[in-house]
């Protein structure tokens, strides 16, 4: 039941974006912040925290921006050359 497992105060709201869409949508040595991803048609939701998640192959050097990265998706992004920068605000979300 719904009731029985109250998951709405533990939950984390955030915006998950693909490396895969990364790779597709940015060239390479591009800085990619949450604002640029807005225009390209990832992270449509204003102020909502973007996650980036490892999906997908990322073989561009990018530094992105964003509130909290996947451990896999931080590891491929720096072995591609690529660097993570983290966004502090409101929320924080790190696997």
């Amino acid at each position: 039941m719904k009731k029985s497992m109250p998951f709405e105060p533990f939950r984390t709201h955030t915006q998950p974006v693909n490396l895969l869409d990364l790779e597709a949508r940015f060239d390479a040595g591009a800085s990619v912040t949450p604002e640029a991803m807005s225009a390209k048609g990832l992270a449509t939701r204003k102020g909502v925290p973007v996650k980036v998640l490892a999906k997908g192959e990322l073989t561009k050097g990018l530094t992105i921006h964003a509130h909290g990265f996947s451990r896999a998706a931080r590891e491929q992004i720096e072995a591609a050359g690529g660097s993570c920068q983290v966004i502090e605000g409101r929320e924080r979300s790190e696997a």
